[in-house]
This record gives C-alpha cells, sequence and structure tokens, in this order.
C-alpha cells in the first residue's frame, strides 16, 4: 500500500483475540521491523527526521509489513505519522535493565517513572500495539538478585501501564537465555530468537506455545547479518522464517532490522547488516523475499486441501448452539462440511438447526456422546473428521490451522487448545480457574497424550479402523479412550497451538459439581479398561504434562531451571512434570477417609483427633494457597476467590467419590463357574493358586494359548491388562472387590512336535482388601489397647465377615478364571490334561454371551 490510508479502521486499537489479534473484525497478523535506535533527530527523538521516517513508513507499508517496534520513545507526531500509514508499534520503554538495578534504589524508581510516563503519553494511542516493559534483561542480572523478585518487578511495571491506560496491551520481550522468567499479567508472550535453523525454531516455537498459553506467542526479534552471511543467505532465511512462524501458529513475528542505520551506546554502529535496506535506504534482496512470503502468510497456497467434516453433537445445548453454528459458518475453509448429531434433545435444537439449512441435521434417540460421534463419522464424507462441542465457538481459521499442522506433523489424530470466553461470568471465571476443565496433554512440546473432544480431528480411516469411540461413555471420557488407543496402536497424536476454540465453562457450581460427577465415573470406565495407565488408588497416570486452565489448581512438584554451568546455557529451560509432591495428597479423596477414620478411633483414644485436625488443615491451606495463587481478572468481585478456594476443597474427593463408587460396582468377574465346569482339570495348588494343563502333539503351546485368552476375555468383556512388557505375569484378569487374578504360562518342549502347557492362576488382594484389612487390625488394636469390649467385639466380628468373604471370593474368582482359561485352551485346539496328568476326554463348552453385547440401535435419520 503506497498512499495514505483513508478508511476508518486505522483509528481502532488492536485487541486481543485468543491466541491471535484482531483489528475491527479482522485478524491482525503481525508483521513488523525494528526500526532504529537512531541518532537523535532535530525534535529530539532517537529517530530520523521526519521527512525521512515518513519515506521509511512508505516503504515498510508497501513491502507488506504492518508493525514496528520502536526502543526508543517516539513523540505523539510520530505515532500519528504511524497511524497514518495504517502502522502499529511496540514501543520498548528504554531503562537501564542491563545493570543492577536492584541495588540501586534510584534505578528502580527511573525504570517505574518512564513506564509510568510512557503509558501516559502513548498508552492512549490507538497507533500503539503494545508496551513492552523490559527488553532482555541480562541473564546474570536475574541469576545475581533470583528469578522471583525479578518477576515480580516486572509485574508491577506491567500493572503501572495498567492503571493509567487500561485499554492498552503489555507484554515484556524475553529471550532464550532468561527462558524461566514468566511473570504474570501479561497479555501478549513476546520471545527475541536467533535460531537460523528453521527446523530447531519450529521446535522451540512448539516449546514457546505452551510457555504462552492461552495468549498470542509473537516472535520479537528474529534477524540475518547480511555482511557475515551474504545478501541471498540472509533473504532465504527471512522469508523462511514467516512460512515457520505461521506453522506454528505464532501471531506474527518482527525482523531485525529495517535499515543498517543503527546507532547505540552513544556511537554508530557500522560492523553489521542486519537491515533489509542499506543505511542509504536501497533495497536488499532480503526486502523483496520478506515482502512475497508477507503476502503469502499465515497460510501458503496449497493446490489441493483435503475434505474436512465437522461434527457437532448436542443434547439440551439451545442456550450456546445458534454461536457455535454461526462461528462455524464463518470458517475460512475451501472444502467442508457440518453434521449436527441431537442426541434425543427435549429442547429447541430442532428449531436452531432449522435455520442452519447449510448443515446436516441428524436427529436420534438419546444414545450418549460416544454413540452420537460414531453417528457423525458414519455420515461423514471427509478425509477427516473434527469434533467440536455444542458450547464452543471455533476460530475461524481453526480448520486450516488443525489441516496444515495435520500434513506438516504427518500425525492420523490432532487438536488445539480451548479457551474461556471472556464475555462470560464470573462464576464461569471460577470454574475456569479451578481444577477439573478439559486439558490436553502433552508428551513433548508438539506430540499429546490426550485431546479434549470439544477441539480434536482424526483421519477417518483411523476412526473406522479402530472401531470409533466406546458407546460406554454417555457423558465423558471417550476422548481419552480413542486418544489411548490411538498411541497403543503406534499411533501419534498432534497438537496445532493456532486452531483454538473459545468453549465456554459451565455457569453454576451446581452444573460444574454435574460435570465432575460425569468425570469421576467415566475415569472408573477408563480404569477398567486401560488399568495400567492408572495407579495404585485409581488415579490417572498421564505420562505427558497437564496444560491448560484445566491443570489449575494441581499441586506440582516444584519446577526446575536448567542454567548451565556459570549459568551460561544459550537455552535456559524450564523443566516442568506431573509429579505429585507429597502434600499434593491433601486434595484427594483417600485424604479424607483416612481422616475421617482416625476420628472415628478419637471415640477411643481422644489425642487422635488432633491428627484429624491436622490433615484437615492442611486441607484448608492449600484451598487458601489456590485461591491467592488463581489467576483472576483485577476488576473481579471479592468473592470470587473464596468461591475458587472452596472448588478446590470440594472438586477433588467429589470426583474420586464417584469414580470410586462408580469403580466398586464394576468389580465382579465376567462369567461364572458354570461356564465350564473345570472341577477334573484346575489343581489347586494352594488357597490362592490354581493350575491347567495341556499337552500337544502338533508343535502347540503358550502363544497359541495366550492368544485365544486375550480373544476370549475381550469378547467377553473381561476387563484386564493383557499387554505389559514390564511385567513377570502374561495377563491380569479384574476380579472382583477383593481379588485380581494373575496369569503365568510356560511351555515345555519334549522332543519333536510335543509340548507340555501350564498354566497358574494366581489370585492377589486388591487395595480396597489390604485397606479393609489394615482397618480391621488398627481398630482391633485400639479397642485391646484401650479395653472397649463393645468395640473389640465389633471388631472381631467384622474381621470374620471380611475373612469370610475373603475365603468366598478367591473361590469364585479362581473358578471363574479357570473356566476362561480351560475353554480358551479348547479354541487353541490344545488337549486338556486333568489335574492327576492323564490326557482327557475334550469335552464340550457352552458359550456364553458376552458380558456387554452390543444392541441394535435404531438408525438415526437425516434430515
Amino acid at each position: 500500500m503506497n498512499s495514505l490510508t483513508t478508511h476508518g479502521e486505522s483509528s481502532c486499537r488492536v485487541r486481543i483475540d485468543g491466541k491471535f489479534l484482531r483489528l475491527n473484525e479482522r485478524k491482525f497478523y503481525v508483521k513488523g521491523f525494528c526500526y532504529g535506535p537512531f541518532a537523535v533527530n532535530s525534535r529530539g527523538e532517537h529517530l530520523p527526521e521526519p521527512s525521512q521516517m515518513a519515506a521509511d513508513f512508505r516503504h515498510i507499508r508497501a513491502l507488506g509489513a504492518n508493525t514496528i517496534r520502536l526502543y526508543s520513545i517516539p513523540s505523539p507526531a510520530t505515532l500519528d505519522l504511524l497511524l497514518a500509514y495504517d502502522l502499529r508499534v511496540v514501543l520498548d520503554v528504554p531503562w537501564e535493565k542491563h545493570r543492577c538495578f536492584f541495588e540501586d534504589w534510584a534505578a528502580k524508581e527511573s525504570a517505574r517513572r518512564q513506564v509510568r510516563e510512557v503509558a501516559k503519553v502513548c498508552g492512549t494511542h490507538p497507533a500503539v500495539l503494545a508496551i513492552s516493559v523490559v527488553n532482555e534483561i541480562p541473564n546474570d542480572v536475574v541469576r545475581f538478585h533470583g528469578h522471583e523478585p525479578i518477576q515480580e518487578f516486572i509485574e508491577e511495571l506491567g500493572d503501572s501501564v495498567k492503571q493509567i491506560a487500561p485499554s492498552c496491551l503489555t507484554t515484556f520481550a524475553n529471550y532464550p537465555t532468561t527462558e524461566f522468567l514468566q511473570p504474570d499479567g501479561f497479555e501478549l508472550c513476546f520471545f527475541n530468537v536467533y535460531l537460523h535453523d528453521l527446523d530447531r525454531l519450529g521446535a522451540y516455537f512448539d516449546r514457546l506455545q505452551h510457555i504462552a498459553g492461552d495468549r498470542p506467542l509473537i516472535l520479537g526479534e528474529f534477524g540475518v547479518d547480511s555482511f557475515r552471511q551474504g545478501q541471498t543467505h540472509q533473504a532465504e532465511l527471512l522469508a523462511g522464517h514467516v512460512r515457520t512462524v505461521f506453522q506454528h501458529g505464532l501471531a506474527g513475528s518482527i525482523v531485525f532490522s529495517y535499515t543498517d542505520d543503527w546507532f547505540t551506546g552513544g556511537a554508530q554502529v557500522g560492523d553489521w547488516g542486519f537491515g533489509v535496506a542499506t543505511v542509504e535506504r536501497e533495497q536488499k534482496p532480503a526486502a523483496s523475499a520478506l515482502s512475497r512470503a508477507w503476502r503469502s502468510a499465515p497460510f501458503a497456497e496449497q493446490s489441493s486441501l483435503p475434505r474436512i467434516s465437522v461434527v457437532v453433537c448436542a443434547y439440551n445445548a439451545a442456550a450456546t448452539l445458534r454461536q457455535c453454528l454461526e462461528s462455524l459458518m464463518r470458517v475460512d475453509y475451501p472444502d467442508y462440511e457440518v453434521i449436527l448429531v441431537d442426541d434425543g434433545s427435549k429442547d429447541v435444537t430442532p428449531q436452531i438447526a432449522a435455520d442452519f439449512p447449510q448443515v446436516q441435521y441428524i436427529r436420534q434417540l438419546n444414545h450418549g456422546l460416544s454413540y452420537a460421534r460414531n453417528v457423525g463419522a458414519q455420515h461423514a464424507l471427509g478425509e477427516i473428521v473434527a469434533y467440536t462441542d455444542a458450547d464452543c465457538v471455533v476460530d475461524e481459521d481453526w480448520l486450516r490451522c488443525l489441516a496444515q499442522a495435520m500434513e506438516d506433523q504427518a500425525v492420523p489424530a490432532i487438536g488445539g487448545p480451548n479457551i474461556t470466553p471472556h464475555s462470560d461470568g464470573w462464576t464461569s471465571c471460577c470454574v475456569a480457574a479451578s481444577p477439573g476443565n478439559p486439558s490436553h496433554v502433552m508428551l513433548d512440546d508438539c506430540h499429546a497424550e490426550h485431546i479434549p473432544g470439544c477441539n480434536m480431528a482424526f483421519r477417518r480411516h483411523v476412526l473406522m479402523d479402530l472401531g470409533g469411540f466406546d458407546p460406554q461413555f454417555r457423558i465423558a471420557g471417550d476422548d481419552v479412550d480413542f486418544c489411548w488407543r490411538v498411541l497403543d496402536h503406534g499411533g501419534a497424536i498432534g497438537y496445532a497451538p493456532g486452531a483454538f476454540v473459545w468453549h465456554h465453562r459451565r455457569e453454576t457450581v451446581r452444573a460444574y459439581f454435574k460435570q465432575q460427577i460425569g468425570y469421576g465415573r467415566a475415569e472408573a470406565l477408563l480404569h477398567f479398561m486401560h488399568p495400567h495407565r492408572f495407579s495404585l488408588f485409581g488415579h490417572c497416570g498421564w505420562h505427558g504434562r497437564i496444560y491448560g486452565s484445566g491443570a489449575a489448581g494441581l499441586p506440582l512438584v516444584p519446577e526446575r531451571i536448567y542454567y548451565g554451568t556459570f549459568g551460561f546455557a544459550p537455552f535456559q529451560t524450564v523443566y516442568r512434570h506431573n509429579q505429585y509432591g507429597a502434600w499434593a495428597c491433601v486434595t484427594w479423596l483417600e485424604w479424607h477417609l483416612i481422616a475421617t477414620f482416625f476420628f472415628a478411633l478419637a471415640f477411643l483414644f481422644w489425642p487422635l483427633v488432633l491428627i484429624s485436625g491436622a490433615m484437615w488443615s492442611g486441607s484448608l491451606a492449600l484451598a487458601i494457597h489456590a485461591a491467592r495463587q488463581a489467576k483472576l481478572p483485577t476488576d473481579a468481585p471479592w468473592w470470587c476467590r473464596p468461591l475458587v478456594g472452596v472448588l478446590h476443597v470440594v472438586q477433588p474427593p467429589m470426583r474420586g467419590w464417584f469414580r470410586a463408587t462408580y469403580d466398586l460396582r464394576m468389580w465382579r468377574p465376567r462369567l461364572t463357574a458354570s461356564y465350564y465346569d473345570v472341577a477334573h482339570q484346575a489343581k489347586a495348588i494352594s488357597s490362592r493358586e490354581h493350575d491347567l494343563y495341556w499337552s500337544s502333539d502338533r508343535g502347540l503351546g503358550r502363544e497359541r494359548l495366550l492368544d485365544s485368552i486375550v480373544k476370549e476375555a475381550k469378547r467377553l468383556r473381561w476387563l484386564g491388562v493383557f499387554n505389559n512388557a514390564w511385567a513377570t505375569w502374561d495377563v491380569k484378569l479384574v476380579g472382583d472387590l477383593w481379588h485380581t487374578l494373575l496369569l503365568h504360562t510356560v511351555t515345555e518342549e519334549l522332543g519333536g512336535n510335543k509340548r507340555f502347557t501350564r498354566a497358574r492362576l494366581t489370585a492377589k488382594p486388591t487395595v480396597l482388601n489390604r485397606v479393609v484389612s489394615i482397618a480391621s487390625l488398627i481398630w482391633t488394636a485400639a479397642a485391646l489397647l484401650t479395653v472397649q469390649p463393645l468395640a473389640l467385639g465389633l471388631a472381631l466380628l467384622g474381621s470374620a465377615a471380611a475373612l469370610m468373604q475373603n475365603i468366598s471370593s478367591r473361590r469364585g474368582c479362581l473358578q471363574a478364571a479357570a473356566s476362561l482359561v480351560a475353554h480358551a485352551g479348547k479354541d487353541a485346539e490344545l488337549d486338556p490334561v486333568d489335574k492327576s496328568g492323564r490326557l482327557a476326554e475334550r469335552p464340550s463348552y457352552s458359550t456364553p454371551p458376552s458380558e456387554n453385547a452390543q444392541v441394535r440401535l435404531p438408525t438415526p435419520v437425516a434430515t
């Protein structure tokens, strides 16, 4: 654009829109140049003379840039000139951050004063995109003072801007050497990165996206010295960096710099050439290359894009459905369809759907979320099936970001962030700052272990090959289950940070609790289907790190920072993990049950009430800490933080309670001993071990037997672990509340094709069994020590009942599992050997129906 702008949008401020920026109704991708500093001009600015600035701004705009970054403070006249050329500016406040400013009260006060002055003079001007309160505090200064007080000071400077110019965006420019500096309160995440290997640059962007979180990430400086690298190489790298920036979901970048004219430290610098124009403003090849790259950004033209089917499942979602469908109609993608599956809604969902004739509407009886998602996939015509929820609003570039990232990363599944809308009420804001919200779990910077169902996409053939979503998950958990199945089958799950959706949180505390109850029950199902992914007490054992608002309140072990020897590492990385510290357990259901047990014991020995009090005090202390640390808007009402504290106390044990109770209802053998009478074949080695034997003269052994056992167990929906490569046992089967079953097999080679196979079933006490036994012993000991006859009598009766139940459970589980193994041996065509060692007649077996056989449901009707 060579002429001055005449349209009205130049008077508007750039604002935050999720992971990106927006100017009026259009996306604003930062395409900028660093400008200066220069020698002082006639107006006292570290800038060229006004006539030269006008020529520079005209050329900058003609190249396709829309932003400049200044390291000195401009006058209002300069800001007006920028606005006349439709340019926005990022202002770096110059202060002596290269000094040990904490040692000098005057230096700190000078920094505060300069930041306030810049906010007062420039903060309300529409040309100002953002004020950067700091640019690259030296690493040794940070290490000398400690990063926490430095962070607090940076936050103080940012808050000073907001007090004077509330609508002005704020940031601070960081760089890899102080990556660990992560202060709160800034809307933009700025990083200066000079990394000329574009693959490594892209990988580092993936890391920075997780540091940025829900904020837009902008590359604050990237440059190439044409004196040392050559002008051709400079042009290639600058153009390549633009493609890399937008491939990895950044909101833009600023090139260092526009011109070789650079004045710093009181002198003109003449031994480098980072500019795309010379001191005399002669254009280098990099300027044209950069201009072409900007014109094609953010998405390079592709000859063909895969067709995408977007599936939205709705159940009584009229409050948010219209907004969701309207956003899908605005998506910028050449070839996509929208399928709305109405899962038996009783509200006005059909009437809303009728207002969108472009949407394929499918109405069915209420069968649950997973069933509805499968119906959508069956009707999909796209190569990719993307899912979002009826309470989500998608970004217009959502599908482009998903498709591009899926292609770049060569993955069959991909997801992106979900962000809480700023327009939601204060209760929703508190819910977003509390634990249990939909979150993505990252194995590394670009590969996920889990992507939330509100923002996920799959290759359709992968979705169909793996059998779709499991209909047992009616409300939640199906996305976790399917992601784990993708990983278990050797697939990878990608992550597209630019493909974000706005996701409304629950508007009331009651709705939030109802959601957590559903999540707890879903976790119980997941525990049975993927037991190797859960801890001893039923807590999900994520291998990756949880990100997003769902990670709020997680009591993590303190992060560690890699500084390098003497602090000289070029990338000083923050290492985070999901390992719980010892104090994290104060939120768990188990913690509260133990505290209750000690409270009950206090009736026998009253000082034990102090233990209960101390335990519950720990829970209260954590709630207060979480409420204080919650990231809430500065104008949030006073009651928000107490509410966040209450939610942190109530959510974990409540979700754990419904997980545990739903879990316990499911612990039972999947068949009875009447399935096959194994009395003649199963040999009791001990009260908790049974053996079965087979022979074969055709070279068949344990491999054939194990394959048959796995198939039969899965057919019967008998839950267990069949692929633990670290265990000494072959198969672990879920028994009842009191026992699980371990299977060991061995085959003896007897010469030629003769084989003799042994299978040993061992009944192991469950965690509940051990807990009940230990509690009974403690209660009995306390009753004896305090000489309480009534308590002792109750303890003995309880212990006797538990013992009888243990014996009955162990016998039943062993018989049921032996039936399963015996039937599997028949299917494996092995010859059974009875417990006396004689070859037995091959018996006839009845074939029981599958425990959870699928019922054919009516076919939904597409309208």
